[in-house]
């Protein structure tokens, strides 16, 4: 079922409203939810359990513990901007802002939040608001990104695509850090559990290899098109941007993924 309240203005860089905002989200989910799903279940995603996917954008993977849970556990999806989360008979979505909206109501056994708190400032009060909301053992299992553009090239039909890509990385970090994105928090995760408390923290990473039109080359593709004005406002040539779009599209261009840290830590019993 799905219970929409209201339409909040975005803390986010990218929005799920953008003609791109689809794409994006799909690409994110080709990119990472294998590993993702593989760190869900190692955190105790199994028949029966109550978890909350916070952040859930195209609900793949809301969808997936929904599936895992059975009709004895229970999902419940938040998104500031729910729209492309599928209807399911396990899963309720709520359109929710992080920064002003209370949390839906626990105790829940796991919470997954990706490429989430890093966008948000006040990432280490939401981080002690989730673990209020854990069921004790509970598990909350945070995903971050850690961009590398200007080392993500593996093959490319053009010769100029590590500088293009070096050029965007340069851009877009400096539309992201003015919006609040901290770049460094992925590898803040870990201590940040501790210094609250959290128990057995473990930190894991996933990057991956796509060619041009699949996985995280679409993640540049969108971005790029979304963003493109912004992009070269903050001083990436226009040639370039349009360059780097057609590039992503191409199969002969190979990109190292984006580097994911997931970690999980658990709430004391």
């Amino acid at each position: 079922m799905t219970a929409v309240t209201r339409d909040p203005d975005t803390p986010y860089t990218f929005s799920n409203d953008a003609p791109t905002g689809s794409e994006m989200l799909s690409a994110l989910g080709a990119t990472l939810d294998e590993f993702t799903t593989v760190r869900l279940l190692q955190a105790g995603v199994a028949p029966g359990a109550r978890c909350l996917e916070v952040g859930a954008g195209a609900g793949t993977i809301a969808v997936w513990m929904a599936d895992q849970v059975g009709p004895t556990g229970s999902v419940i999806a938040t998104d500031i901007k729910p729209q492309f989360i599928p209807e399911h008979p396990g899963l309720t979505t709520l359109q929710h802002n992080l920064l002003t909206d209370p949390l839906p109501e626990g105790p829940f056994d796991v919470i997954h939040a990706r490429a989430v708190l890093q966008h948000l400032p006040e990432r280490h009060e939401i981080l002690a608001r989730l673990k209020g909301v854990l069921a004790p053992g509970g598990a909350l299992v945070i995903e971050e990104l850690e961009a590398g553009w200007s080392r993500s090239v593996l093959a490319s039909p053009d010769p100029r695509a590590d500088e293009i890509f070096a050029a965007y990385e340069k851009a877009l970090t400096a539309i992201l850090v003015a919006n609040g994105n901290d770049q460094t928090w992925c590898r803040k995760v870990n201590n940040a559990m501790r210094d609250q408390g959290f128990e057995n923290v473990d930190t894991q990473g996933w990057q991956g290899s796509f060619a041009g039109g699949t996985g995280v080359c679409l993640m540049a593709y969108a971005g790029s098109t979304e963003l493109r004005e912004k992009l070269i406002e903050s001083g990436m040539d226009a040639n370039d941007v349009d360059t780097l779009r057609q590039l992503a599209l191409d199969p002969r261009l190979v990109l190292r993924g984006i580097l994911m840290l997931s970690t999980i830590g658990r709430k004391a019993r």
